[in-house]
């Protein structure tokens, strides 16, 4: 017999007990989303003693308050989120809307001109001052110049993806940052059984690599109009594939572009299974973790997957995992 158990603090509060939950997170967006719904009213508990009369849930908590999640079975907790209110929604029940440490990026002003610069340092520039560390595994990546003029830091994150023309992944696991041009290789390991800890896996869909030839043309444009250009291709995209032709003036390094033209070639062409299972909390997983699916029944859908994004939903309907997955290992 499973119980569901959660641990939930906003502010100065803990112990709090929602009606529902509901947490994304994806290696495609730096910005993890919380949202916990509560009653409109409560009463406050003090060493297990109701201490006060009802209260007007809204007026406990403001903008900026820290906010810890933890659900799990049987008081067996997993730390699902970290982050802060974003907003607070005057609804029926009381919608709090949270985000991960993005938000405290939200509230910088950024005003630098980058040239010739490492990845890695903008972001340091960035993140300074913040509760946020990065990943120690950031990959060399050359920008040639970014112009920060009082750009937030959200924005700047943005305009990094932006010039690496959205082959750059950037996303935070808790308080660390990453950001480079391919899958970091997964620290941890899920395991699904379809038909056994699996609910749903209609979602899933068969993607061929024969089916999806790709050459990619990175073209780096300097300021006295040379270009400096590099091709990756994964088969003959003359006949049944397709050419994607990018160009941008904030790379130019070759070694860059190569690294760029490799990842969004890999983006779009790759043999196996894509889609979402639905499964259960347990077990704990995240974006960035490798997911084993097992299928008895269809043992090609089985094989080692990146996970690419969840999506926790918590409350009266149950505790439940939507794993996104992506790129066969």
């Amino acid at each position: 017999m499973f119980s569901l158990c959660s641990k939930i603090s906003m502010g100065q509060f803990v112990g709090i007990k929602p009606n529902e939950v509901k947490i994304d997170k994806s290696i495609f967006e730096f910005v993890d989303k919380a949202t916990i719904k509560l009653p409109i009213t409560a009463r406050i508990k003090r060493d297990g003693e109701i201490i006060t009369t009802s209260i007007e849930t809204a007026k406990q908590f403001k903008e900026g308050d820290f906010v810890k999640i933890e659900l799990g079975y049987n008081k067996q907790y997993y730390s699902e989120f970290e982050g802060f209110i974003a907003r607070i929604n005057f609804t029926q029940p009381l919608e709090v809307e949270c985000e991960g440490y993005s938000y405290q990026l939200r509230k910088k002003t950024l005003l630098k001109t980058f040239v010739n610069a490492q990845l890695k340092d903008i972001l340091k520039f960035i993140i300074e001052g913040t509760d946020i560390k990065l990943d120690a595994d950031i990959p060399i990546f050359k920008i040639e110049k970014m112009v920060l003029a009082k750009h937030n830091g959200v924005e700047a994150l943005e305009m990094i993806k932006k010039i690496s023309a959205g082959t750059i992944r950037m996303y935070f696991t808790g308080k660390i940052l990453y950001a480079g041009l391919l899958y970091l290789p997964p620290k941890k390991t899920v395991k699904y059984l379809i038909g056994w800890n699996v609910i749903k896996d209609n979602n899933l869909k068969l993607r061929e690599a024969k089916n999806q030839e790709v050459t990619v043309n990175m073209i780096g444009e300097k300021k006295d109009g040379s270009k400096v250009k590099v091709i990756t291709s994964s088969g003959k995209a003359g006949t049944r594939g397709e050419t994607k032709v990018i160009k941008t003036h904030a790379v130019t390094d070759e070694a860059t572009l190569k690294a760029m033209a490799a990842a969004k070639q890999k983006q779009l062409s790759f043999n196996g299974y894509e889609g979402k299972i639905t499964a259960f909390g347990s077990p704990y997983c995240e974006p960035g973790y490798k997911c084993e699916l097992g299928d008895n029944k269809y043992k090609e859908r089985g094989g080692n997957y990146i996970v690419e994004s969840t999506s926790v939903t918590y409350g009266m309907s149950g505790y439940r995992r939507t794993v996104g997955i992506g790129a066969k290992l």
